[in-house]
């Protein structure tokens, strides 16, 4: 018995090795036009993610394997993503006192010294990013600011702060699931599905999105929330809506629970700290402008969509042209009904219930959007844990595929790859919601050696 308890900590320790040249090579070597190496190199990642999750570890071993993993990225630059660059300069604009809502890059390059990295920061958020207005909210934009204050005019001392903060909230979304999965009496392994994620690991600390802040905020809302702490939940909940607009759409779905008094002064205290973080931010033409840049997610950009390019292809059927703008006009209404059906129509009486609502509401969104970056589905990923579904993994698994897209002649995505995306994850979304719902999950919790 020793020497099979010796041979798989041999066996984990290679594991564990192999993980941490994969993350190296994807954090510092591999560009994301090399899509054959990429892919490859994630899915062996994931496959030992996998094997990982398989064993009985604990809290505190996830937490030691996640902060290494993370640790890899500190002095690497963004390879997968090229949106680093518009937050600092968000943030620099910042430091000099432009509103960034107020002017797209395009704008102010028309002005000499506007600042030190200008032309870089310019040169590397690309095209798209240029002639748009920031869409960041304000505790993203404080980030920012932030990290390019104490870069000072160094793009690498940026990186870094702006990753140290990442890794820091990071921290505090680990303790938050550990306490609410106590809470809700769920296996506590579940939280490595989270915070053990490549793609969570590659997105938010090596590519610097700002997800992992956005559902800290969420997260700690709903435990304060838990614990009858309305104004203190409030204020993390405005703080979440002010990292990232996405949890806006979840909030209600604590209607029921709440009771129609407690809801309206909850909603009304939200509403109240959400306004005051854009206090800094108003200025002639900012709803315009902010409007304006939002709306793009809905009738222009288009990447990695699953139902709309179905229907697009309906579009170029009947139609002969791209039905982009038809269909973004649309999405408001279906995810408003489709909001007002999980706020209203469902049993929302419990905190597990509730999570799980959210999840269900969060991903029928993304299944209608346009445009879904493999970043995006990551508060699926975190929300899932708390729920009898496992379809996120898989979905964290497949939409890498969605960097094929990328590739040395241009911008072009795989439809077959797309396809074989969408395949497994509405798969595994059928197969839990018609009876299979925790079958996955037990078998790792269960299970010691795969």
């Amino acid at each position: 018995m020793k020497l099979e308890r010796r041979y798989l900590n041999v066996i984990l320790f290679l594991i564990f090795s192999l993980s941490l040249f994969l993350y190296i090579l994807i954090g510092y070597y591999i560009n994301r036009t090399e899509t054959d190496s990429l892919i490859l190199s994630y899915g062996v990642l994931f496959l030992a993610f996998i094997v990982i999750m398989f064993q009985k570890i604990t809290p505190l071993i996830i937490l030691i394997l996640g902060l290494i993993f993370r640790l890899i990225f500190i002095i690497s630059l963004p390879e997968l993503s090229q949106d680093f660059y518009r937050f600092f300069w968000d943030g620099n604009l910042q430091l000099i006192n432009i509103n960034p809502y107020l002017y797209s890059p395009n704008d102010l390059m028309i002005k000499k010294d506007l600042f030190f990295l200008a032309q870089d920061l310019f040169n590397g958020m690309g095209k798209l990013s240029n002639i748009h207005f920031s869409n960041y909210p304000p505790i993203s934009q404080w980030s920012y600011l932030a990290a390019s204050y104490f870069g000072e005019n160094n793009l690498n001392d940026s990186v870094l702060y702006l990753r140290i903060i990442i890794i820091f909230f990071e921290l505090c979304t680990f303790y938050i699931l550990y306490k609410m999965l106590n809470i809700l009496k769920l296996p506590l392994k579940k939280i490595g599905w989270y915070f053990l994620n490549p793609l969570v690991i590659i997105e938010l600390t090596g590519n610097l999105h700002g997800e992992g802040i956005m559902m800290f905020f969420f997260l700690a809302g709903v435990l304060f929330l838990y614990k009858n702490k309305t104004i203190q939940s409030s204020i993390m909940m405005a703080l979440s809506v002010g990292s990232k607009l996405i949890t806006l759409m979840l909030i209600p779905m604590f209607f029921k629970k709440l009771g129609i008094k407690k809801s309206i002064s909850y909603f009304f205290l939200i509403v109240i700290f959400f306004s005051i973080l854009w206090i800094p931010y108003l200025g002639q033409n900012f709803f315009i402008n902010y409007i304006q840049t939002i709306k793009l997610w809905f009738n222009r950009f288009e990447f990695n969509a699953s139902f709309y390019y179905v229907i697009r292809e309906f579009g170029f059927f009947f139609k002969g042209y791209n039905i982009i703008q038809e269909f973004g006009k649309i999405t408001p209404f279906l995810l408003i009904s489709v909001a007002l059906f999980f706020t209203f129509l469902q049993k929302n009486d419990s905190l597990k219930k509730i999570l799980t609502n959210q999840l269900l509401l969060l991903s029928i969104y993304f299944f209608i959007a346009t445009t879904v970056h493999p970043w995006y589905i990551i508060s699926l990923v975190m929300l899932c844990v708390f729920t009898p579904y496992f379809y996120p993994i898989a979905w964290s698994a497949t939409i890498f595929l969605s960097y094929t897209a990328y590739t040395l002649n241009g911008f072009q995505e795989n439809s077959t790859l797309i396809l074989l995306e969408y395949l497994i994850v509405f798969g595994v979304f059928l197969f839990e919601v018609f009876g299979g719902g925790n079958k996955i999950f037990k078998a790792f919790v269960k299970n010691s050696i795969p």
